[in-house]
């Protein structure tokens, strides 16, 4: 296979035409997987460079066409790249006085404000107009569509959920112990955090356009034609299935209700949670980790199979780049009944092989698609 020479930069039109070439001969297969007899889509995804330091608009427009150079030219993939206005998992917080610590060489951090669940105690909802790190995702959103000249498809920024959210403006210790002793704080502060979510993602939307917004959104399969908004909601993995389905899921539902359905992402092992969503039509696809490469507490396969097995729900599943444990992890996890999307990580020295592999195997198991 001749290799890709990142060293050529691409200008702008080279990408908005590549884009636009890879999305005649992607979408299609995308729109059959998601709503028709399709049902497998195996990606391969470049390393992530939208989600490293992200300091200032300029840096993340930067940081977003770096990707799509490194995205475009990788002819073994199912799915289409996507703009995001990616600036790290405190937007929620920060509305709430939350500090960010930047970085020049790595993602921010979030430094939570609170100590006790007394401070948030009827906590005052905050105007998303004075928060610097709403107004940075919003001039980001701008700027990558003036950039590709309204070209591309774009997600909303990294919508961390609720649950989430509330420990990055809380200490998490402290949060977690509420949730058994402090419930009628903890549902006022969910609830205020809720709001914000549904209202600053509307907001985001006005600025996108429908016609641009790629759903669900953050890590999974995306385009407008698709349903619902994607959360990340790393705390299911962490915190008991009872309180998640009596605080954190909660929450959840009201944004699917809002949005017209949900997308979960959790990293780690949380398939005893995803009991809780099998039966529900609000979650349309979740997205997770099968393989150690990915996570270092990965879902197990089987578990994984029979949680899914019945629901409706499509499985994204991130699996690394290792093709004999990809094949080991795939022949443990497929189910006839469930759509599937096979992640890989992108190394183009092995991406035709990798790519042949996984979708011949999933061919022999589904039927040619």
């Amino acid at each position: 296979m001749e290799l890709i020479d990142y060293t050529r930069r691409m200008d702008i039109q080279e990408i908005i035409d590549l884009y636009q070439r890879r999305k005649a001969e992607r979408l299609e297969k995308m729109l059959d997987f998601y709503y028709g007899d399709r049902m497998f889509l195996v990606t391969q995804r470049a390393s992530i460079d939208q989600f490293g330091p992200c300091n200032s608009v300029e840096m993340v427009v930067k940081n977003n066409l770096t990707f799509l150079e490194k995205s475009l030219p990788n002819d073994f993939t199912d799915d289409l790249p996507y703009l995001e206005p990616w600036v790290g998992v405190g937007v929620y917080a920060n509305a709430f006085g939350c500090e960010y610590v930047w970085s020049d060489i790595e993602a921010p951090n979030t430094n939570y404000k609170y100590h006790k669940i007394e401070e948030v105690k009827n906590i005052e909802y905050p105007d998303w107009r004075k928060s610097p790190i709403m107004k940075l995702a919003i001039d980001c959103i701008d700027a990558l569509k003036e950039k590709t000249k309204g070209q591309m498809f774009l997600l909303l920024t990294d919508t961390q959920s609720p649950f989430d959210t509330a420990t990055l403006i809380l200490d998490a210790c402290e949060f977690f112990a509420a949730c058994y002793l402090n419930e009628g704080i903890v549902m006022d502060f969910m609830d205020k955090i809720t709001r914000l979510i549904m209202e600053f993602s509307k907001i985001q939307i006005e600025h996108i356009g429908e016609e641009l917004l790629a759903r669900p959104g953050h890590n999974l399969i995306s385009c407008p034609c698709f349903e619902g908004i994607a959360i990340s909601d790393d705390n299911l993995a962490v915190s008991s299935p009872q309180i998640n389905q009596k605080i954190a899921l909660p929450f959840d539902q009201k944004i699917a209700d809002e949005f017209g359905g949900l997308a979960i992402h959790s990293c780690g092992r949380w398939t005893r949670t995803m009991e809780l969503l099998k039966d529900n039509p609000s979650i349309k696809s979740i997205d997770c980790a099968l393989g150690k490469e990915t996570d270092p507490t990965p879902n197990d396969p089987v578990k994984l199979r029979n949680v899914l097995k019945g629901s409706k729900i499509i499985a994204k599943v991130r699996v690394g780049n290792k093709i004999e444990e990809i094949e080991y992890l795939l022949d443990k996890f497929l189910d006839p009944d469930i759509k599937t999307v096979v992640e890989m990580d992108y190394d183009q020295e092995v991406a035709e092989l990798n790519y042949t592999r996984v979708r011949q195997k999933l061919e022999s198991f589904y039927g040619s698609a």
